[in-house]
């Protein structure tokens, strides 16, 4: 069986644009719509799939991700 190891997903959100994570590294990118990127480290693949599937990714990013991970920001 064929493992991915990194996933980009398009987000129809006001404030999320992409998110991109990598299952080796356990990095989490999102692109924010007004152009930065946060890289957010240690973030488990099951949360990542957590939020893939949530029904709203920004609101699962707010109450999961934000302010409790590592992160380094930046813009594109």
């Amino acid at each position: 069986m064929r493992r991915v190891s990194k996933e980009v997903l398009l987000v129809d959100s006001e404030a999320i644009k992409q998110i991109h994570y990598d299952r080796e590294k356990r990095i989490l990118l999102v692109w924010f719509q007004n152009g930065m990127v946060y890289s957010y480290w240690k973030v488990h693949v099951r949360l990542f799939q957590r939020m893939r599937n949530s029904y709203s990714i920004g609101r699962f990013f707010n109450k999961h991700i934000k302010n409790k991970y590592k992160h380094q920001i930046t813009t594109m």
